[in-house]
């Protein structure tokens, strides 16, 4: 191969995970000698690293790899993650614009897939191996993704990933404390991904220990560490205690709900009731105060009027900081895709109501900011101001604070809010 065949541009679709992913792709290439472009123009071999989550996620990735493809005819197009995964060579069979698929579990083969010109799809078993944080990354500099489990062990009747992903199966301890010692000095906040974070430890100990996991890190990293992909099922005081008590840990809970109405969440297979919410979140009001964000999935086939008003009641009324809404989306290979559906409009009806409830709920919360002092991580620039988050607030997925002043990206700075719009604070320096 000449220099330029050995020339690759990767770009990340989907959930931080592919991030994560992409970062081990990188490494694994560059230890081969290719060579990472930022140009798709100026690169032999396009690597898509796509999602296949739900039906919007792979309408984009399909776009993407149509406009890269464009815009580089002669290169090789390699689909890597979940979205080959998941489709396989039918994804090839729909769009001959791709050449070579990659699969979740064979991410360490993609050198010899570029080389030898072949697909590899061999397993499913989500890709958990070492990621080099200090010299490559798809995030800003200042803050980094770090896997700690793959796979998941539920078989929620809406989800794909256990068919694309495989069983939970978790990073060991000392491979994550490896690749946090190996952090560059500029990194300001460490983010825990997983399909199910919380079961950390499953397949290792017997039993969930990301309370133990926690307590090991903690030392290693002395600013911001924040957990994603928290399951309701494996959320217990300990752990609860644990976050509390450690000072650099947020009290950040990300719980994905899904419903309250115990019938959807029964059809949904998530495992808990109604009840089971109702316990949770007292059991976290009375350990400290925690922000809790959660999303839910409004339209599930036979939801019933009565079960989308109590899910109204229940964002209303519950103590909820962050509210994700989204469709349900039909996906072949799931048990709700053999259900009965809801009508599209009903859907969207549901939708816009439910999404204006969480808004006005999310505005009055961020009223009550007005005047309180914050620390701030400062993110991007733009348009002339320089915008951040807070400890209540993850990137991509939550709210920012804008700011004036002569700031530095990746900096922490003490800030007093004072203003608020629905999803976005305003703040001044201290």
């Amino acid at each position: 191969m000449g220099e330029r065949d050995k020339r690759f541009y990767i770009e990340t679709l989907g959930c931080p995970r592919n991030d994560s992913d992409s970062e081990a792709i990188i490494t694994i290439l560059e230890g081969s000698n290719y060579k990472n472009s930022d140009s798709p123009e100026e690169a032999s071999t396009l690597i898509i690293n796509g999602c296949a989550f739900i039906e919007e996620a792979v309408s984009q990735s399909i776009e993407r790899i149509l406009t890269l493809s464009q815009r580089n005819p002669k290169a090789t197009i390699l689909v890597v993650g979940c979205l080959a995964q998941r489709y396989k060579e039918r994804l090839k069979d729909a769009l001959p614009e791709i050449d070579l698929l990659v699969g979740t579990g064979s991410i360490t083969y993609i050198v010899e897939s570029i080389e030898e010109r072949r697909s590899i799809l061999a397993s499913n078993e989500g890709f958990i191996g070492r990621n080099a944080y200090k010299r490559h990354h798809t995030t800003p500099a200042h803050y980094r993704y770090i896997k700690i489990t793959e796979g998941c062990d539920y078989e929620c009747s809406f989800c794909v990933i256990p068919g694309i992903k495989g069983t939970l199966r978790s990073k060991p301890l000392e491979v994550i404390k490896e690749e946090i010692s190996s952090l560059s000095k500029e990194v300001r906040e460490i983010i825990l991904v997983g399909q199910d974070t919380s079961a950390w430890g499953q397949d290792i100990y017997g039993k969930p220990a990301l309370d133990y996991l926690l307590k090991e890190l903690s030392p290693l990293f002395p600013h911001w560490i924040r957990i994603l992909y928290l399951h309701p099922l494996t959320i217990d005081e300990s752990l609860l205690q644990t976050i509390s008590s450690l000072p650099n840990v947020f009290n950040y809970l990300d719980i994905p709900f899904q419903h309250i109405s115990t019938p959807v969440l029964m059809d949904m297979k998530r495992g808990y009731d109604r009840s089971f919410i109702e316990n949770l979140l007292k059991m976290i009001q009375g350990v400290d105060d925690f922000t809790i964000r959660t999303t839910l999935i409004v339209g599930f086939p036979m939801e019933t009027e009565e079960n989308f008003e109590e899910l109204i009641s229940f964002i209303e009324n519950a103590h909820l900081d962050r509210i994700g809404i989204f469709k349900f989306s039909r996906e072949e290979e799931t048990n709700a895709y053999s259900m009965k559906q809801l009508d599209s409009k009903i859907i969207d009806r549901r939708f816009v109501t439910l999404f204006n409830t969480a808004t006005k709920k999310m505005a009055v919360s961020n009223k009550e900011m007005i005047g309180k002092r914050i620390s701030v991580l400062i993110d991007a620039k733009q348009s002339g101001e320089y915008y951040g988050r807070t400890e209540m607030d993850a990137p991509e997925i939550d709210q920012i604070l804008w700011i004036k002043g002569n700031l530095k990206i990746g900096k922490f700075y003490s800030v007093i809010v004072t203003d608020a719009l629905e999803s976005e604070l305003i703040g001044e320096l201290l």
